[in-house]
């Protein structure tokens, strides 16, 4: 089972980087500053709202800005308010139940099941009482990781949308 995780993150991250290279029309980055394999960059990140984040891809150790991704854990009782995002953004539950609305309409998803965000489009995270949800969630192009790490530590990062700024 964590075998089958673990190649499930690095075939998504692969497919995603292969992707974003091919529609900006170049090859994989060509940057040195980066990492052929990793554990993570950044783990038991913990924000106001009990989230649990491990930042597995970020520029630091991909060495372009084609993606980010994180696991994510979400408790029980989780809402996280209306709000955009600038980059398309790929959910793949790992486990647990997770609803996601988006532009008005909900969607329950259950482990390997996948919800998408388009740029724009206005989504709300939900997570049912009964349980927590385990999260592999993945941002191309990168950009989105900066502004969870500030709303983290509790500071203001300017909204992409007005219900943004409601967000908890």
């Amino acid at each position: 089972m964590i075998r089958h995780r673990v190649a499930l993150y690095w075939c998504a991250a692969a497919l995603c980087v292969l992707m974003t290279a091919a529609a900006l029309g170049g090859d994989a980055p060509n940057s040195p500053h980066y990492a052929y394999a990793t554990n993570g960059i950044k783990d038991h990140i913990v924000d106001r709202l009990g989230e649990q984040w491990k930042l597995l891809v970020d520029e630091s150790n991909l060495g372009g800005k084609e993606l980010e991704m994180a696991e994510v854990t979400l408790p029980p009782g989780t809402t996280v308010g209306s709000h955009t995002h600038r980059s398309l953004e790929i959910i793949y539950v790992l486990s647990g139940t997770y609803d996601h609305e988006v532009n008005g309409k909900r969607y329950r998803l259950t482990p390997g099941m996948v919800g998408i965000v388009r740029p724009g489009d206005h989504v709300r995270h939900l997570v049912p009482k009964s349980g927590p949800a385990k999260l592999l969630i993945i941002w191309a192009p990168a950009g989105e990781v900066r502004r969870f790490l500030a709303r983290a530590k509790g500071t203001a990062v300017s909204p992409l949308s007005p219900t943004e700024a409601t967000s908890p």
